[in-house]
């Protein structure tokens, strides 16, 4: 999968792989938290519906790996976000993280803190992301009590 180092085209290029039945189950998991950690926008070039397909024939599952399971009850989660890309699949468990991360997206427009509850089977896994901590990716369709908070500044 050398393909996979091409910056900009990983998720893409997994996309195609995992359709054409070329990748074994097992490696989905590193294949899938490489190519969604080393893109700042994973979601640009492939769709959340096509991207919550990949994470579904995963299961749920952290990477790297670490001993804990799917939530079994609601979770508070974060994102620094314009009010368009809200719904996206990039959260955080981690306030300061959220405010961090957000504040790189105000090229993009007005840009707030959001809280929001997720159900625990909208999470689909825990990726940590290049020494920033983690990221939680969540199906968007279990996200409820939305709230926005702190309107963020460019660091």
């Amino acid at each position: 999968m050398r393909q996979l180092s091409v910056s900009g085209e990983r998720p893409a290029v997994l996309l195609r792989a995992f359709r054409s039945g070329t990748i074994p189950s097992g490696d989905l998991p590193e294949l899938i938290a490489f190519a969604w950690t080393h893109d700042d926008s994973p979601t640009s070039g492939v769709s959340q519906a096509a991207w919550i397909e990949v994470f579904d024939r995963a299961g749920f599952f952290t990477y790297p790996l670490v001993s804990t399971g799917r939530p079994t009850s609601p979770v508070t989660l974060y994102r620094g976000s314009t009010a368009e890309r809200l719904t996206r699949m990039s959260w955080t468990a981690d306030r300061n993280m959220a405010v961090e991360l957000g504040a790189r997206h105000t090229r993009w427009g007005r840009t707030w803190l959001y809280e929001a509850t997720v159900r625990p089977d909208a999470i689909l896994a825990y990726l940590e992301r290049r020494g920033e901590g983690w990221t939680v990716i969540i199906d968007p369709t279990g996200l409820f009590k939305i709230k926005r908070s702190e309107e963020l500044l460019p660091r």
